[in-house]
């Protein structure tokens, strides 16, 4: 999730709901929230999306053997 500087935490609910969930589920890390200083995004915050996109959704490599 990314927030600007209105999403405070009592806007929260569904990212800590989510985060129980994964835990329930034996999973950790992997929901995370940045916040900046405006509401709207900007490149730094698109460039940590992409990141944890590509960190969690990219395909594994193949293990060579």
């Amino acid at each position: 999730m990314s927030g600007g500087s209105e999403d405070r935490p009592e806007r929260w609910k569904a990212l800590n709901h989510t985060i129980a969930v994964n835990k329930l589920l034996g999973y950790e890390n992997r929901v995370a929230m940045t916040n900046r200083a405006g509401h709207s995004p900007t490149v730094e915050s698109n460039e940590q999306i992409y990141q944890f996109f590509e960190h969690f959704l990219r395909p594994a490599e193949p293990v060579s053997r």
